[in-house]
């Protein structure tokens, strides 16, 4: 449906007549976890849904710093509210925010899963819904009572690779969307009577048309690390790898952006080795500019980024970093169809320090490699990562879902 075609919102909505495709009305199901998983995408994704769908409502479950990256309007985005927990009030259709009243006790809409469902239900009924697509696999339990109660098939997404993801059975899951190849073969594994049904989608992006690696010439090389500051994600071994490059004549100034339970002993491993001058500790990047490619603003400062843990869930700091033109540097055994080596990243063995060094030696040594590096990465990412692609394999799945 075009933009500009009328849209019917009320109660007097007329039922599509038998035969005829029914209109898109999409629900989106996240949380914090899900929000941060797409990162600067979820406002393309949203924006570009617009010219696929009908009418597109986000359900935000639990307060999200990263709502911001909505663009409400034309979203409608709907978020729960503590303070209105007794009442729903009056349903304004035209309305693009509105509140859905959480529970009383959060512990209890985890257990009691359906009780929630009838709540967002009852707030939902008036948009007349008929999709719902929880963005990944923490919302599948609660999108399949929310399919049931508004009779609605619906879809989710998986973004990890993870033992203790729900297995689901229900009929009504049309399509099971995996973030990349490794997981869609873990899911049909698990889920094998819905393994006809599981789908590589992966999250898309826009790439620069050239790379930011070097680009301005002689100045000291930057390096980024976007890592959860706990114990166990390589970085000590990546803070001693700076300490021998510097051995090596390297003098890289280092950003390490995240926050955790290790931040005090990763400041002491710092001072300890002298490193106060190259290394600074900023805040997640989604937390440093409140705009919603903050993202690709903060990597476009930066010549290297690395990834020193194995990941099993989607990060959008890599995808960004490798869309703007870094070149990366990732530990072996991603769980992602991102990192090919010597293609798009250099890769090492998780917390090898002599290697890791030995990669970004390489890439501060010979920088038109680096930049060859990153170029590469980039017409990767356009071939195959390209938020356009993902829209579109999302329109496809939703029609063949409705018919």
């Amino acid at each position: 449906m075009r933009r500009d075609e009328p849209r019917v919102e009320s109660d007097s909505t007329p039922e599509p007549a038998e035969g005829a495709a029914q209109p898109l009305r999409v629900v989106l199901l996240a949380d914090e976890a899900a929000l941060h998983c797409y990162g600067p995408v979820l406002r393309r994704l949203a924006v570009g849904l617009l010219d696929e769908v009908s009418d597109l409502t986000l359900v935000a479950l639990g307060p999200s710093r990263l709502l911001r990256y909505v663009p409400s309007p034309p979203v409608r985005l709907l978020t729960e509210e503590p303070r209105h927990r007794h009442t729903l009030g009056k349903v304004d259709l035209t309305a693009r925010r509105a509140t859905v009243p959480a529970g009383l006790f959060g512990f209890v809409d985890r257990l009691l899963p359906h009780r929630r469902a009838l709540r967002l239900a009852q707030a939902l009924e008036p948009y007349k819904p008929t999709l719902i697509h929880a963005l990944s696999e923490r919302q599948l339990v609660l999108a399949r009572h929310l399919a049931h109660e508004l009779n609605v098939p619906y879809v989710g997404s998986v973004l990890a690779n993870q033992e203790a993801a729900p297995v689901i059975t229900d009929v009504n899951c049309h399509a099971l969307l995996c973030v990349n190849s490794q997981v869609a073969r873990h899911v049909r594994q698990r889920q094998q009577r819905l393994a006809s049904r599981v789908h590589v989608t992966p999250i898309g992006t826009h790439v620069p048309s050239s790379p930011c690696c070097y680009r301005s010439g002689n100045t000291p090389s930057h390096i980024f690390c976007s890592c959860p500051f706990e114990y166990g994600y390589g970085l000590t071994q990546l803070i001693n790898a700076l300490k021998q490059l510097t051995l090596r004549g390297h003098q890289p100034y280092m950003f390490l952006a995240g926050e955790g339970s290790a931040e005090h002993a990763l400041r002491q491993q710092v001072a300890r080795l002298q490193l106060n001058s190259l290394v600074h500790f900023v805040p997640p990047i989604e937390r440093m500019l409140g705009v919603s490619d903050a993202y690709k603003v903060v990597l476009r400062e930066t010549d290297i980024f690395v990834q020193p843990w194995i990941a099993k869930q989607w990060q959008p700091e890599l995808l960004e970093a490798m869309s703007i033109g870094n070149a990366v540097v990732a530990a072996d055994g991603q769980a992602n169809d991102l990192v090919v080596d010597r293609t798009t990243a250099l890769t090492v063995p998780f917390r090898d320090e002599a290697a890791l060094t030995d990669a970004l030696h390489l890439l501060l040594k010979d920088r038109p490699y680096a930049q060859q590096l990153a170029t590469s990465a980039q017409r990767y990412v356009r071939k195959h990562f390209l938020v356009s692609r993902m829209i579109a394999r999302l329109a496809q799945i939703y029609r063949k879902t409705l018919r």
